[in-house]
């Protein structure tokens, strides 16, 4: 079984060194086939060399450069394309997910469950952002009815079956878990994860955005999930 994990990384110089030693270690104890792909958003900084270093010295590391900012959305439906596992584990390239955790996450991957969250039960953000994520886990469960206790982490795994394929809009990196249940993920567990501070540079998403765009945004994603564009393509009258 190969696992894909995938980084995107805009202008992370400073982080990605300490991130790759971090998942070394972690890859060098598993027996798993795993690969690394990191997709370069545009960076302005370091980071383009840096990841192409990482892709000399480690065998599993693979690097997309993106032509244009596609943000985390972009980035990993460039990564989708390109990934081979049966799994797709997403991490963040910002430190605050520890490398440390997937072992938390490979039993179950073992087990065959569709989704892995990783539950952030500290969670080290401002209280208006910490207020925005409760609102958006708030309105997924009520129009989704998710049985997670939360749908805004970033370190998550997905059989891959449930979200290969896709053609994205904006954002809905957001919405993978509810799309992937859409699509028929019905084994579901969590796992408890470390939330690090960020130690170098900011959030590439600033919290006025996540307060005034992100109900207008779940309503427009709810009217595509309900309209069938997240749906599987119909060959022959079956699933393909």
């Amino acid at each position: 079984m190969l696992i894909s994990i995938i980084i995107p990384a805009h202008n992370e110089d400073e982080s990605l060194p300490q991130l790759m030693e971090e998942l070394d270690c972690v890859i060098k104890q598993q027996s798993k086939s795993i690969e690394v792909i990191f997709v370069n958003d545009v960076s302005t900084d370091r980071t383009a060399e840096i990841l192409e270093n990482f892709r000399k010295k480690h065998s599993y590391v693979r690097v997309i450069h993106l032509s244009k900012r596609g943000g985390q959305t972009g980035c990993y439906q460039a990564a989708f394309k390109e990934a081979k596992g049966k799994y797709f584990i997403r991490l963040d390239a910002d430190l605050q997910d520890d490398p440390r955790d997937l072992n938390k996450f490979f039993p179950l991957i073992e087990q065959d469950v569709d989704i892995i969250m990783g539950l952030r039960l500290l969670r080290r953000h401002r209280r208006i952002l910490r207020f925005a994520s409760i609102l958006f886990d708030s309105l997924v469960v009520l129009m989704f009815d998710s049985p997670l206790h939360t749908n805004t982490s970033s370190f998550i795994a997905f059989k891959a079956k449930y979200i290969k394929g896709l053609n994205f809009k904006k954002n809905d990196h957001r919405y993978l878990t509810v799309i992937a249940m859409h699509r028929g993920a019905t084994k579901i567990s969590e796992v408890t994860v470390v939330n690090r501070d960020r130690i170098y540079g900011a959030s590439k998403y600033k919290n006025y955005k996540k307060l005034i765009l992100g109900i207008p945004e779940v309503i427009r994603f709810l009217i595509r999930i309900k309209t069938g564009f997240y749906d599987f393509p119909k060959t022959n009258g079956g699933q393909q």
